[in-house]
């Protein structure tokens, strides 16, 4: 539907590597933003965190994680900790674009956010790492264009104002995870109202 005009076939030749990118405020991560299902409604690919974890239990959240040595860029990294959580294959994706990076105070994590869309339709994930992902949710991409309210977060002596999200019944999303879910909503909100969109 959208694929053309958000020109999905050019970002690996211009992904940044990650020397292209110096660590500005904390460590660096990148997350992978998946769309799939079908074209004329599109679902976004979020993960629960187990409650076991010591950290972020329970709490919903992009497939990815902190860079690896070996990872070229935010692209690579994105990819790799997809895969490795959910089972999902690089080579069934189309890269998109890279979406402004947004820092985690709480972790002190730079994160790099990757948007691209599952080349196909169906929506299975059989793959799952039960250690890192509880469950799989696929809520609307229409549900992150306009969030249901904001809130005053503090970390430290920071004071911020961030975007919640409830896209499913039960579940909250806020924090940075939708700081780059909803800034990329509101870019695609005009594709679904444009009458000449395919």
């Amino acid at each position: 539907m959208f694929r053309g005009k958000l020109q999905c076939e050019d970002l690996p030749a211009t992904c940044p590597d990650w020397g292209d990118l110096p660590e500005e405020r904390g460590r660096q991560s990148a997350v992978l933003v998946l769309l799939c299902g079908r074209s004329e409604d599109p679902r976004v690919l979020l993960t629960r965190r187990p409650l076991h974890l010591n950290r972020h239990a329970g709490e919903i959240a992009f497939p990815g994680g902190r860079r690896d040595p070996h990872d070229r860029g935010p692209c690579e990294t994105a990819f790799r900790e997809a895969k490795e959580e959910i089972g999902i294959d690089p080579e069934e994706c189309r890269p998109c674009m890279r979406l402004g990076r947004v820092f985690a105070y709480s972790s002190d994590f730079e994160i790099h956010p990757v948007l691209a869309i599952l080349g196909r339709e169906e929506m299975s994930f059989p793959m799952i790492d039960r250690n890192e992902v509880d469950e799989i949710l696929l809520p609307s991409a229409r549900s992150f264009f306009h969030p249901q309210r904001l809130e005053w977060g503090r970390h430290g002596g920071i004071h911020f104002l961030f975007p919640v999200f409830e896209p499913l019944a039960g579940t909250r999303i806020w924090g940075r995870q939708p700081g780059f879910s909803g800034s990329w909503g509101v870019s695609w909100n005009p594709l679904w109202s444009d009458p000449s969109c395919p």
